[in-house]
């Protein structure tokens, strides 16, 4: 009973942060996110570009990649596995990549690992397939 307390301790706090970086990333606001990302982070966007945390960062710092208002990830589904959560679920909204127009209704996944007491995005992917 008491694992399954922790479990839920823990997604809950996962789904909170998760809220919290869809807002930073919303605000395109890179001091705001950069704590919710681990340092060992791969990010996969839709067209495949692979970006470490600092190249993630990077882009849109410099608006190479921006957000708008209204981006947003919906869930879908979700795994507990020991430090790891995995939730997947559907991207929504729009940004601009290299100033091209994004219109997002993607599915994605984000895995979520616990390291030194902190949860922090590890992994991240959409697809442009529905």
């Amino acid at each position: 009973m008491a694992a399954l307390a922790i479990e839920s301790t823990d997604l809950d706090l996962v789904r909170s942060l998760e809220r919290r970086r869809i807002e930073a990333t919303r605000a395109n606001d890179t001091d705001a996110l950069e704590p919710f990302l681990h340092d060992q982070l791969i990010y996969v966007n839709c067209v495949g570009d692979i970006y470490d945390k600092d190249g993630y960062l990077r882009h849109i710092r410099t608006h190479s990649l921006t957000y708008d208002a209204d981006f947003d990830v919906r869930e879908s589904h979700v795994r507990l596995l020991d430090d790891t959560i995995i939730l997947a679920g559907v991207m929504l909204g729009h940004a601009r990549l290299e100033r091209e127009q994004q219109v997002f209704h993607y599915r994605c996944i984000g895995v979520w690992r616990k390291d030194a007491g902190k949860w922090r995005l590890l992994a991240w992917q959409s697809s442009s397939a529905s």
